[in-house]
């Protein structure tokens, strides 16, 4: 028997069942199509269908019926020569029960936190090793700091980042982190976000904005892991010295996000078992010290 035959017979029988069942369930055009989809997701201006196979490793004839398929069920939009990905992957996500019912809670507590702060407030979930914004509220008066629904957030950066990865499962946190951060960046990340666990909430000054305060609140499932992140990017405005205080919509906030908790079914009672909302030093502006 040759050596080769030798090592077929003896591979560990679960080594040739995967291998087996991967040929049985393989689905090369559904592979084909989700490649292109995750390639034109990075993808800002769009790509051209040689650009796609080029990057794909593939020839322009494998992906030219997918291109087509993909856009005349609207998952790509094309602009002359290029293609481009749609909402209509957004769209569904939202359409997902779970999220659904998540925004159909948010939204008007949302609105009633920004008319009550007069400042702006968004909700954010993970995806992949950055987060999404799925729903934002602007402030009554119009003016402030706002992010785009659909925009993507650094997650070790942001308060909304430390919130998320304080009340996600350890080794989910620790994944996350490692990935996403390098090694100094990390260990720093570690501590904020050890504070945020222990607290129950990020308060911190803005690392990409002057004159930017961000207060975050997680929202949670049974299990008290977090299933989002409520915040509002608090700006201090100059010419209205009388305007409410960090402090106040920080208490408003906290009482945005346990009502959410309760209504979406999570876990509740993170603002009150924790260090109480507008009880912290404010500094002589009114501002939350940063974190």
């Amino acid at each position: 028997m040759s050596s080769r035959k030798q090592q077929a017979v003896e591979r560990p029988p679960e080594e040739a069942e995967d291998e087996d069942r991967q040929r049985l369930y393989a689905a090369p055009a559904l592979e084909k199509g989700l490649d292109i989809l995750e390639l034109l997701a990075g993808q800002e201006a769009g790509l051209t269908r040689r650009d796609i196979a080029e990057r794909l490793g593939r020839s322009v004839g494998e992906v030219f019926r997918m291109v087509e398929c993909l856009a005349r069920r609207s998952y790509l939009i094309q602009n002359q020569d290029t293609y481009a990905l749609s909402m209509k992957l957004f769209e569904l996500a939202h359409e997902f029960p779970p999220m659904n019912r998540l925004l159909k809670e948010a939204l008007p507590r949302m609105d009633a936190l920004a008319k009550a702060i007069d400042q702006s407030c968004h909700l954010t979930v993970l995806s992949g090793l950055r987060q999404l914004v799925v729903a934002q509220v602007d402030p009554p008066a119009g003016m402030g700091f706002s992010v785009k629904i659909g925009a993507t957030l650094d997650l070790v950066k942001s308060a909304s980042g430390h919130v998320l990865l304080a009340f996600a499962p350890e080794e989910e946190a620790r994944r996350l982190l490692t990935r996403a951060a390098a090694d100094a960046e990390r260990r720093m990340a570690e501590k904020a976000i050890a504070k945020v666990a222990r607290q129950g909430f990020a308060s911190m000054r803005s690392r990409q904005f002057s004159g930017l305060d961000a207060i975050s609140y997680p929202i949670l499932n049974r299990q008290g892991h977090a299933v989002a992140a409520l915040t509002v990017p608090y700006v201090t405005r100059l010419d209205e010295p009388a305007s409410k205080p960090a402090s106040y919509a920080q208490e408003r906030l906290a009482e945005a996000a346990t009502e959410l908790n309760v209504a979406v079914g999570g876990k509740a009672g993170i603002a009150s078992s924790r260090e109480r909302p507008g009880r912290r030093r404010a500094t002589a502006d009114g501002q939350m010290p940063s974190s």
